[in-house]
């Protein structure tokens, strides 16, 4: 090459290297990225030739060369397809922020660019919890820490409206907010908001606040409880958030959570308490408990124990003389004890009772031990005395009761037994003559007869000695054994007599009368007297023997029996016949002789017996009377009436049926008069009832009833009737 061509060339190095520069992309003087971003920039030549720019390579800030290691925290790399170089940052930090430069070679110069970095921090809020919690009464800051770069502005505001700041209430102090005197109108949902100006960010965040109120337990009354039952106590606070409860008994700080028979509702505070014992008695702690405090309270359980009677003996004493009678009883508290006779229906009263001077009840009360004593003290006691005593020991949880027995003993006494009727024999049949004396204790009981002890033999047999004795005597048809035996009785405070008698017995005497009361066609009611002046054994039944009269033999005769004092009526008679009768006595002997009577002609067959209406008010009255034209019977119906009657004699032709009229009746100057009557209604012989339906309330209704058979109508059973005026529930 020539000398000319050398000089051409190093002078166009020279105006090329003038020209060369590096360029930085992205192309500005700062670059802002977020921290923790990523970036990257290249550095790559401008010139003409940029095979011609070598050497490249980034330095920090601090000018310390940045390696090609992708392990750090910001690396370099060369371009793939061209001259230059890449700076990459993986995960911008705060301390990255500075001057970034790029250096490369040119010729015998080195070149360079730079670029700015700068990060920024987003709003980020490292301490603002969601729900805060103040507690009443107190101060309390809000927290609300943002951490931003650059640093952000906070504001606030309170259910979307700005709170405004004063030194009474509200302070803004380093973005959080201080609430002073805490209430509870200050729950709500407060906004905090951080503003960026720099970039113009804002962000914000509600926090939920929740006044906390420390509980407080609300007073709570003594409890009673009976042992043996189940029972709740109830603990009763107010807080914010609600308290859990705990119960404790001071006794024994026991936790009732856990401890047998009780069972703590933590939420509610309810202390339930299952067959509860004696021991229960105490002082009983609750303790509510919330995340801003505990409270305790104390409240008393008394536990009543129901009495229980533990002593009651029974006592004997003679009459005349003073006893006691002692119940011993337990409680609590400690129980009033009385007594009460059982025939009596009120209890003995404490002291000296006012209709009885010889009784006195004395109380005693142990209130150390609940023990009580009550004792019935009676002076010169009676046989009335005698008897069960209730003993009744009551307190606030009940009441028990037991029987105690106060055994009077006395000397033998006929006194209930003094007008024993005789004792009766006949035939040879053994007589029983009963000795029943009342002692105390019991007595020994011998018989005489003409002061003469009974010994047993073939006439007497004698059961028993004691309390009750049976003299068995067989006359054996002798007349002298027909007489008066005494039965004495023995025992430790005296003795006493009884004289008895044993007669003999004899048929009834014949029947002093027998005349027809009544005679319809088929039957004849009797009365019948029996022999005046027969004291011997009571008539048991009459017996009447009875046959046609135109049959002369009484062979044929029929019979028939009455208990004593029975409706004598006899049946089944036949019309327009003439009977023959005769009438006797039967008591336990037999039969006495019969009596002759009157002949009777029955009467034809006719139409029946008037019926018997059955109604209360009527009852009272012989058959249907005349004279009951002004009794009205009162109906518990308004609409309706049941008609009841019994049946009547037929006369001697079978019943057919029932008829039936009704009517409205008025009492006009002193007369009744009748109006608005119904058709005759007729009912079967099968039924004794019927109702009337359709009847107007409080109105009087005149009812008439006829039996009917083939020869006619019987005469009319009548009543009268007044409706209800409204029916009555029954």
């Amino acid at each position: 090459m020539s000398a000319n061509s050398q000089k051409l060339c190093k002078l166009r190095r020279v105006v090329s290297a003038e020209k060369a520069t590096l360029e930085i992309k992205p192309s500005l003087k700062t670059i802002s990225k977020e921290v923790g971003g990523s970036v990257a920039v290249s550095c790559r030549p401008k010139a003409d030739d940029p095979s011609l720019v070598t050497a490249f390579e980034w330095r920090d800030p601090k000018n310390r060369r940045i390696e090609y290691n992708r392990a750090n925290p910001m690396y370099v790399r060369d371009l793939a397809d061209e001259p230059g170089i890449v700076l990459i940052f993986s995960s911008l930090t705060e301390n990255q922020s500075g001057k970034y430069t790029c250096y490369a070679s040119y010729s015998a110069d080195q070149i360079s660019a730079s670029v700015e970095i700068k990060t920024y921090e987003d709003i980020n809020f490292v301490d603002a919890p969601e729900n805060q919690y103040p507690i009443i009464g107190k101060e309390y800051t809000v927290k609300c820490k943002v951490k931003g770069n650059p640093p952000p502005l906070i504001d606030w505001n309170k259910d979307d409206k700005p709170i405004i700041t004063s030194d009474d209430k509200f302070i803004i102090s380093d973005g959080s907010l201080i609430i002073r005197n805490v209430t509870e109108m200050d729950d709500g949902v407060y906004k905090c908001t951080a503003v960026v100006l720099e970039t113009g960010k804002i962000n914000s965040k509600n926090i939920k606040v929740e006044v906390q109120i420390p509980p407080r337990i609300a007073d709570m009354d003594s409890i009673t409880i009976i042992e043996g039952e189940t029972a709740s106590a109830k603990c009763t606070a107010t807080g914010k958030p609600p308290p859990v409860y705990q119960w404790i008994k001071l006794k024994d700080r026991q936790d009732l959570a856990v401890a047998d028979r009780f069972e703590v509702k933590k939420n509610s505070g309810e202390l339930i308490m299952t067959r509860i014992e004696y021991n229960d008695d105490g002082i009983y702690k609750c303790v509510a408990e919330n995340t801003v405090g505990r409270v305790e309270a104390t409240v008393r359980i008394n536990v009543l124990v129901k009495p229980r009677i533990d002593e009651l003996l029974n006592v004997t004493a003679p009459v005349g003389s003073e006893t006691k009678i002692i119940c011993k009883a337990y409680g609590r508290p400690p129980p009033a004890v009385v007594f009460r006779k059982l025939s009596n229906r009120e209890p003995f009263r404490i002291g000296q009772q006012p209709n009885d001077d010889r009784i006195t009840l004395e109380p005693e009360i142990i209130e150390q031990n609940g023990m009580s004593f009550g004792t019935l003290i009676i002076s010169n006691l009676n046989r009335s005395d005698d008897g069960l005593y209730e003993c009744i020991a009551q307190n606030q949880a009940g009441a028990s009761y037991k029987n105690g027995h106060i055994t009077v003993e006395f000397p033998p006494t006929f006194e209930r037994t003094k007008d024993l009727p005789p004792a009766w024999s006949w035939d040879n049949k053994p007589g029983n003559l009963s000795c029943i004396p009342e002692a105390i204790p019991n007595a020994t009981i011998i018989w005489k007869w003409g002061s003469i002890e009974i010994r047993e033999n073939n006439n007497f047999k004698i059961q028993g000695n004691g309390p009750v004795s049976h003299l068995i005597v067989t006359p054996y048809n002798e007349n002298r054994f027909y007489s008066e035996y005494e039965c004495i009785a023995t025992n430790k405070y005296g003795q006493a007599t009884k004289k008895l008698l044993l007669r003999h017995a004899e048929v009834p005497r014949p029947v002093a009368q027998a005349r027809p009361e009544s005679i319809t066609a088929t039957t004849i009611k009797w009365s019948i007297i029996p022999a005046s002046h027969f004291d011997g054994l009571p008539i048991k039944s009459f017996t009447v023997r009875y046959k046609p009269n135109r049959i002369f033999s009484w062979d044929y005769a029929r019979n028939h029996t009455w208990s004593f004092g029975a409706p004598y009526i006899l049946e089944n008679l036949i019309p327009e016949e003439r009977y023959d009768f005769r009438f006797a006595a039967t008591n336990a002997v037999g039969m006495g002789s019969f009596t002759n009577a009157v002949s009777i002609d029955m009467p034809k067959r006719s139409e029946p017996a008037e019926p018997r209406i059955l109604v209360q008010s009527h009852n009272n009255k012989d058959e249907n009377a005349s004279n009951r034209e002004n009794v009205v019977t009162v109906s518990p119906y308004a609409d309706h009436f049941e008609l009841r009657w019994s049946v009547p004699n037929d006369n001697g032709d079978p019943i057919m049926h029932y008829l039936i009229r009704y009517c409205v009746t008025e009492k006009i100057n002193g007369r009744w008069e009748d109006k608005d009557c119904s058709e005759q209604i007729q009912q079967s012989v099968q039924y004794t009832s019927y109702q009337l339906d359709n009847l107007q309330p409080d109105t009087v209704y005149k009812i008439e009833l006829r039996a009917h058979n083939a020869i006619g109508d019987s005469s009319p059973a009548q009543i009268r009737v007044r409706t209800a005026r409204v029916s009555l529930k029954i």
